[in-house]
């Protein structure tokens, strides 16, 4: 079974591919406007910065499921980042 993806037809493991990582760049677009930390800001752009040239070039499968180990693993950083600038903004407002 092939699915359309950017008006092309692929096969459906590719299209699953494709959508996750299309997930983490919007996940990590949401990130970008909503976090007040510069790093967690700073690594959500590096996912974006990977994802989005890639989500429609040609590339091997086993490509794309590096892209998305590594755009999994910097939201996660991210989010870690986002969690230890809250944790010191809510230090400074004890002090």
């Amino acid at each position: 079974m092939t699915r359309t993806f950017c008006a092309g037809d692929i096969p459906a493991d590719e299209y699953e591919r494709r959508a996750k990582l299309r997930s983490f760049r919007n996940a990590a677009s949401a990130m970008i406007a909503r976090t007040p930390s510069d790093t967690a800001r700073y690594l959500a752009w590096e996912v974006v910065e990977w994802a989005t040239p890639n989500l429609y070039a040609p590339a091997p499968l086993e490509w794309l499921d590096e892209l998305n180990t590594l755009s999994r693993r910097l939201l996660r950083t991210a989010m870690q980042a986002e969690q230890m600038h809250a944790m010191l903004q809510e230090a400074a407002r004890d002090d």
